[in-house]
């Protein structure tokens, strides 16, 4: 393999001299040490996400803890008002954390009686990553799980609703190959497709066509991103892609998960 002047192979050159987005910025070009496809399942966002909101109610009943003699001295009733409304919010997640599972469990919707939204919780993505940081566990395999969760959910309304007006979302780093074939099933089902080129330009998109339902393709962080910036109450299906080159060059997915998406929120 032919190496330039600084020892570096030209295809190691290459990767490292593309211009990739702020959320790439430790690749190196690496690819033997490189996840090039991740396969992540709901369980490891699912056990991460409790642990992290066990240690939230830890912290905020230690906060209590310390701030109780105070209200006491206050108001005999402030320090009851308190530790009433504090168990009533930690009772309200930690039952909509038990219709969750029994959702993802059943296939049956407990969590959206009758919306058709994903996973919004995200108030506690930064303690789930970092608490997975702890153990190893990349953020792009917590964002690749937390996907599988959002989608899970997604397929769990079933009949409950219809897109309409359906937006798929591209990144520009898809191999021509696989563009040629979703491009084709887009226009085969009458989809608006649109190639962003960042968040900023796929904000602008969503306001121009105010679609009632996405199927987003990136990789898991820019996925994790657009579910968080979308409004909530339309559905995004993510597609994480697959990455044989490393991120932002001759990316690839699966076609028939793809068309799959399509299909159910067109109710085709």
């Amino acid at each position: 393999m032919p190496h330039n002047e600084h020892g570096l192979s030209d295809e190691v050159k290459d990767n490292i001299d593309r211009k990739l987005g702020d959320e790439w910025s430790e690749w190196v070009g690496d690819l033997s040490k490189y996840e090039k496809e991740i396969k992540e399942g709901k369980t490891t966002f699912l056990l991460f996400y409790f642990v992290s909101l066990f240690v939230l109610t830890l912290v905020v009943m230690c906060g209590y803890y310390l701030i109780s003699p105070r209200l006491a001295q206050f108001h005999p009733m402030a320090d009851t008002f308190l530790f009433g409304g504090i168990i009533a919010v930690c009772a309200f997640f930690y039952l909509y954390s038990f219709l969750l599972l029994l959702t993802l469990a059943t296939g049956v919707n407990f969590v959206f009686a009758s919306k058709k939204e994903g996973l919004h919780i995200e108030w506690i993505y930064p303690v789930v990553y970092k608490i997975a940081s702890m153990f190893k566990i990349s953020k792009d395999r917590i964002g690749h799980s937390l996907v599988k969760v959002n989608n899970a959910l997604i397929y769990t309304t079933k009949k409950q609703f219809q897109a309409s007006n359906l937006l798929v979302l591209l990144p520009r780093c898809l191999d021509k190959d696989t563009r040629t074939k979703v491009v084709g099933i887009t226009g085969k089902y009458g989809c608006t497709v649109f190639t962003a080129t960042g968040g900023s330009s796929a904000r602008q998109m969503l306001k121009k066509v105010r679609p009632d339902a996405i199927i987003g393709v990136a990789c898991e962080r820019d996925l994790v991103a657009g579910m968080t910036d979308s409004p909530h109450h339309v559905p995004v299906l993510a597609i994480a892609n697959k990455r044989p080159n490393g991120p932002c060059k001759d990316t690839v997915i699966d076609v028939e998960e793809f068309e799959k998406a399509v299909r159910f929120l067109l109710k085709k």
